[in-house]
């Protein structure tokens, strides 16, 4: 636990400057009021429409649109309607993700159990290398190709259905995320 102080800090600069979703936050402070516990990445869910040159291409992505909140299809449709590249388009929904160094295995099997418990299904140790750090995941997600070769596929009417199951997919993220601060408060 050696980093805490540093991870702490960084944390602090980041949340001042705005770089840390605000719904994740009392998650991120619960956590690392833990003498057993710290956060090292989170992001609380996002909506996203992210430019690719081709299947499974990261290092080429551009995220052309990102929101932690709800989101109206009319601004994706003006988005997307507008493009005039040559890339796919897709629109994402990303469930959230919280990465906690844990001081133990002990620990780490507690917090993957209230995190369950919570309704992230897909929460397990991440690496057991040099720190024992747990994945905290849901298991929302939504991965929607909307334009290639500068084509958009899918209707308008298609699109308001989409972006109606993205926002109620956030607001499943959103209940998730509450009731994991319930149980991380009892945690002793």
């Amino acid at each position: 636990m050696k980093d805490k102080s540093r991870y702490l800090r960084d944390l602090r600069k980041m949340i001042q400057d705005g770089e840390v979703d605000l719904r994740i936050i009392d998650t991120l402070n619960i956590l690392n009021s833990k003498e057993d516990y710290y956060t090292t990445s989170s992001c609380a869910g996002r909506i996203i429409l992210i430019e690719l040159e081709e299947i499974g291409g990261k290092k080429s992505s551009n995220f052309i649109f990102k929101s932690h909140e709800k989101v109206d299809y009319k601004d994706i449709w003006k988005i997307i309607k507008e493009y005039t590249g040559a890339k796919m388009i897709f629109l994402i929904v990303n469930s959230s993700i919280i990465h906690v160094v844990c001081k133990d295995l002990e620990s780490a099997k507690k917090l993957i159990n209230i995190s369950k418990e919570s309704g992230f299904k897909y929460s397990s140790i991440f690496s057991l290398s040099d720190k024992i750090i747990v994945e905290i995941r849901s298991t929302e997600k939504m991965d929607i190709p909307l334009v290639k070769n500068g084509v958009v596929y899918p209707s308008e009417d298609y699109l308001v259905v989409m972006i109606d199951i993205a926002n109620q997919l956030l607001e499943r993220i959103k209940k998730k995320i509450e009731k994991l601060n319930e149980n991380l408060r009892n945690i002793k």
